[in-house]
């Protein structure tokens, strides 16, 4: 079979659609169509287009250690990760889903973005920026507070879900159903602000467009508010999704 874009596009679930950022749909998605059908038609698989993406990432963190045209470069890249991950999604869903597909598609986003916004606070410190001045050290730190409120907010969530899991297994209590995995819940308002504002919308243009008109200090402090932001909002749901369950 001779695999084309316009294939992938007549494949994409309704509710990927939906859930779909307008960016990615004007111009990540598409690009992601051609770049799917590119690797079916030469036997490259989910889950390897996954891994490639993890290296990109990597890749693009690294060259936000340079001066201004390198990083550029890395600014690049992540929107290139974003092509690639939402390529790998249209394999698994059109042409064949992978063991551990789940798993290799997480990796990469985790990495790039448990690195990203700490090597952007870096560049900042280096370079200034629109309000923050070269040499100002909170701008590390207020990166490294955004990488690793996304990584808590993650460990946070996964420790509920697997001892959730556990109790139900026990019978103790029933889980209930997450509108993040449920497809018929893709316009509600948490799932929308996930897809939209993180690395996975509007996020990567944003560190594009900060890099080129030196206003990444603006995209760091975003960073810091939106994740930070996040994993306040996410734990506090989730401490109270777990006290209402102990009163059952």
């Amino acid at each position: 079979m001779h695999y084309t874009a316009k294939y992938f596009k007549d494949n994409m679930p309704e509710w990927k659609r939906k859930k779909d950022p307008p960016l990615s749909r004007i111009f990540y998605r598409k690009v992601a169509f051609h770049w799917a059908a590119f690797a079916a038609n030469h036997g490259i698989m989910a889950n390897s287009v996954s891994y490639f993406s993890m290296y990109i990432g990597i890749l693009a963190c690294v060259l936000f250690l340079f001066n201004k045209p390198i990083a550029i470069a890395g600014a690049v890249l992540v929107n290139v990760w974003l092509i690639l991950d939402c390529t790998d999604g249209n394999l698994a869903r059109s042409v064949k889903s992978q063991p551990f597909g789940e798993f290799a598609d997480g990796i990469s986003s985790y990495v790039i973005v448990g690195l990203l916004c700490t090597v952007m606070g870096f560049y900042v410190f280096q370079n200034g920026g629109l309000v923050i001045s070269a040499g100002f050290p909170w701008i590390i730190l207020i990166g490294a507070l955004a990488s690793c409120s996304d990584t808590m907010m993650r460990l946070i969530y996964q420790k509920y879900k697997s001892t959730e899991r556990d109790m139900a297994d026990k019978g103790i209590i029933e889980v209930e159903h997450d509108d993040r995995t449920d497809h018929s819940k893709v316009n509600s308002f948490r799932v929308r602000i996930e897809s939209d504002f993180g690395i996975g919308g509007y996020l990567p243009l944003m560190v594009l467009l900060g890099t080129v008109f030196n206003a990444l200090d603006l995209v760091v402090i975003y960073c810091f508010l939106y994740y930070g932001g996040s994993c306040l909002l996410s734990s506090m749901l989730t401490i109270r999704k777990a006290k209402k369950a102990e009163k059952k």
